[in-house]
């Protein structure tokens, strides 16, 4: 069955005949309105006036049923990121809130627009004390863009469309709206708001970074032009502005290598000669080391924090640094910089290319030349240490499973990477195009990688989804097989199993020795799990026979499973990355 397309049919509705609309089916039409194809939720009462208007509207609007609402969040994390639309989740009260609040933190911290619907207790009851009663507009206020509570049933559309704007203008990310119970039964007051907002629950216009300053543009290529050894740090505002192609242009035509954050990833094809992969803690030496040599770093829309920067080691102190925000708060908050751009990452892009090519600006080809050239034997050094292991023996090494996940899969195949010590290992895989490569970089949530695949699958049926990660990571979320296969949602997901949180028992070791407590655990049988819940699982000890089992796994159109049992003595802390960020 299509994904896109199984929802219960059910004819459009605005309350019973005759009636005037209620706050719930305000809601649910104004969500249906700004084209919110899917909301992802967990029920209780509180919230099932909202429910009963989804199922009146499930002909135009589809709702999932998660096993936990961080789960929830995840999904419409996961469907907001491959899509930059708005993801939405509903819940219910107290503890379900509670619940969300890792989700949402994670989500926001990656700047992903999601909108959080809780519903509450009726309002006489609410200050009390009552069973499950905490302040949930004051808590989620902490980490979202905007949090408040429906005081009035005729406020429902006015709130919805305040949330949506906010979630999705300027740096986007999430926000939050609660709605006591019995307010969602009274009437909306439709004629009002449609007369304050002149008509329709549609946004419209979401508001975006203004371009940049001509004499910024000017600067820049000034910086850029006279620099030996320059390299541009493609962040998230070169995915958010969908300007890969302008980031190619820059990059040739001035012979600058480029680099990119965990949220730039993709934007820059990793097979290219100019390609110095991912940068920072989790990422490639190549890429360390050529922003450790630069004399002039172009930032787009990257934060400099410390993972990317090794604890803010990387960078040298004389080397000149452009930065280009969208949000003017971040521009200077890590580093000095020599040239701040308050602007839209696309807009400077294209600019900057006008420009260019206005003044025939250009780099002495031999600093192109030793660039390419100098990037080619890093490149090639790191590959080979990293695969300088026996490939062929048992238990199955690491490199391994991302080699053949890198052979086997679909050009355009979407990776989800689990947080924890395999994603030294899964980072290693080439990504070569935009919104291929996703991980919880803000946050490094674990629960996460699962439910936010299986957002993305909705969001891009035809495309591979596969979720590699650890089986400390993947216990956290493994309940959610069943909504995957419920909703026929078929994702890959592939475990590093080394029965253990295999990061911690590396510190423990390094930093304790013999003396290590909490980082193993029982095994467990993840193909009966899997099985369990209705999706297949694939187990396997050696690795000859690894691709055949990714082979089938890939090729199935159901959910699939593959426990793969890995050396868990093969340690990502051979590299001077893991060293340096947790100084062993």
């Amino acid at each position: 069955m299509n994904i896109e397309t199984q929802v219960t049919s059910a004819p459009s509705a605005k309350g019973a005949a005759g009636a005037q609309e209620t706050a719930a089916e305000a809601i649910v039409d104004a969500l249906v309105k700004e084209g919110v194809p899917f909301v992802f939720g967990m029920t209780g009462d509180t919230i099932l006036p909202i429910i009963d208007g989804l199922h009146a509207r499930s002909s135009e609007i589809r709702y999932i049923t998660t096993r936990l609402e961080m789960s929830a969040v995840a999904m419409a994390d996961g469907y907001s990121r491959v899509t930059g639309k708005l993801g939405v989740v509903t819940m219910h009260v107290g503890p379900a809130v509670a619940n969300a609040v890792l989700g949402t933190w994670t989500a926001h911290k990656d700047n992903v627009p999601v909108m959080v619907l809780s519903a509450n207790l009726d309002r006489f009851r609410l200050g009390r004390d009552i069973w499950h009663e905490f302040d949930v507009v004051g808590v989620f206020s902490k980490f979202t863009k905007f949090s408040d509570q429906m005081i009035e049933a005729k406020d429902a559309r006015r709130l919805m469309r305040t949330a949506m704007h906010v979630a999705q203008s300027g740096l986007p990310g999430c926000v939050h709206l609660d709605f006591p119970k019995d307010l969602l039964a009274q009437p909306a007051d439709t004629e009002t708001f449609d007369l304050s907002l002149r008509g329709g629950a549609h946004m419209g216009f979401v508001a975006r970074a203004p371009r940049p300053e001509e004499e910024a543009v000017e600067r820049a290529l000034d910086i850029l032009a006279e620099a030996k050894s320059p390299v541009i740090i493609a962040g998230r505002g070169v995915a958010w502005s969908k300007a890969d192609s302008e980031l190619r242009s820059l990059a040739e035509a001035l012979g600058i290598p480029v680099v990119a954050t965990e949220m730039g990833r993709g934007t820059f094809p990793e097979d290219h000669a100019l390609a110095g992969g991912l940068l920072g803690h989790f990422g490639h030496t190549a890429a360390n080391t050529i922003v450790a040599e630069a004399d002039a770093i172009l930032g787009l829309g990257c934060q400099f924090h410390n993972v990317n920067t090794i604890n803010w080691q990387l960078i040298q102190p004389e080397a000149k640094i452009i930065q280009v925000e969208s949000e003017p708060l971040e521009i200077g908050r890590q580093y000095a910089v020599a040239l701040g751009v308050h602007a839209d990452t696309g807009s400077f892009l294209r600019d900057v290319l006008n420009r260019m090519r206005d003044r025939s600006t250009t780099r002495p080809s031999e600093y192109k030349d030793a660039a390419i050239a100098r990037l080619s034997e890093l490149k090639r050094q790191e590959r080979e240490t990293f695969y300088s292991v026996d490939l062929d023996s048992k238990p199955i090494k690491p490199q391994l499973v991302a080699s053949l996940l890198e052979e086997l899969a679909d050009d355009d195949a979407i990776f989800v990477i689990g947080s924890g010590h395999n994603t030294h290992f899964s980072n290693y895989i080439k990504i070569l195009h935009p919104g291929q490569y996703h991980y919880s970089i803000g946050s490094g949530s674990m629960a996460w990688a699962v439910a936010a695949g299986m957002g993305m699958k909705l969001a891009q049926p035809h495309r591979q989804v596969i979720v590699p990660i650890g089986d400390g990571d993947f216990s956290m979320n493994a309940q959610e097989l069943e909504t995957a296969v419920r909703e026929n949602i078929p994702i890959t997901v592939v475990i590093y199993n080394d029965v253990s949180f295999g990061a911690l028992r590396i510190f423990q070791q390094r930093q304790y020795g013999d003396r290590q407590l909490g980082s193993t655990y029982g095994d467990t049988d993840f193909v009966k799990l899997a099985e369990a819940y209705g999706a297949r699982g694939i187990r396997v000890e050696d690795p000859k026979d690894l691709k055949a089992a990714l082979e089938q796994a890939l090729a199935a159109d159901v959910v699939t499973v593959v426990d793969v049992r890995i050396d868990p003595w093969e340690l990502a802390h051979r590299t001077p990355e893991f060293k340096e960020f947790h100084r062993f």
